[in-house]
């Protein structure tokens, strides 16, 4: 069954263009996972400092365990790596 990731990401203090940037560059290498069915970042308003990610995977273990393990995960932290704050807020929905 289809799951969406949601992650929310925090800028250190003075990184907060450079995160955004970095997730927009990093997120094509999560596109490219086949079983990611689509992905997008948004910006929060009232804290320009903090993105949400959004992925549609067709499993939860299509995300947990093939992506995360594989090497599309290392490609896609690498523009954001040092740009926030600790690990960043991750939970899996399903449709009700």
């Amino acid at each position: 069954m289809m799951v969406t990731e949601v992650a929310v990401f925090t800028a250190l203090s003075g990184k907060e263009e450079e995160l955004g940037q970095g997730i927009i560059q990093g997120i094509e290498f999560i596109r490219q996972h086949p079983e990611c069915i689509s992905a997008n970042a948004t910006r929060c308003v009232e804290k320009p400092g903090r993105y949400m990610l959004s992925v549609v995977w067709s499993s939860l273990e299509a995300h947990v365990n093939d992506f995360r393990n594989g090497p599309l995960f290392a490609q896609w932290r690498a523009p954001i790596s040092g740009l926030f704050e600790e690990n960043p807020e991750v939970y899996h929905y399903q449709a009700y």
